[in-house]
């Protein structure tokens, strides 16, 4: 895993830690990160619990990832 990696990971779980969820787009814009699922696999094999809840708005499917 790379070091810009690796700092992204961690910018996002810092984010998710103050209770707020993330989407794909949000992650984009926050934090230019453009493989959320990635980053949020990358905590849950280090034993991070964290929930998706998919959502539906405007005909599209996306999920929206918080702590457990």
């Amino acid at each position: 895993m790379s070091t810009n990696t690796k700092n992204q990971t961690n910018r996002i779980l810092r984010y998710l830690r103050t209770g707020r969820g993330i989407t794909p787009l949000s992650a984009s814009t926050r934090f230019k990160c453009m493989r959320l699922a990635a980053r949020i696999e990358e905590m849950r094999e280090a034993g991070i619990r964290v929930q998706s809840r998919m959502m539906r708005r405007n005909g599209k499917r996306f999920a929206c990832y918080s702590l457990a």
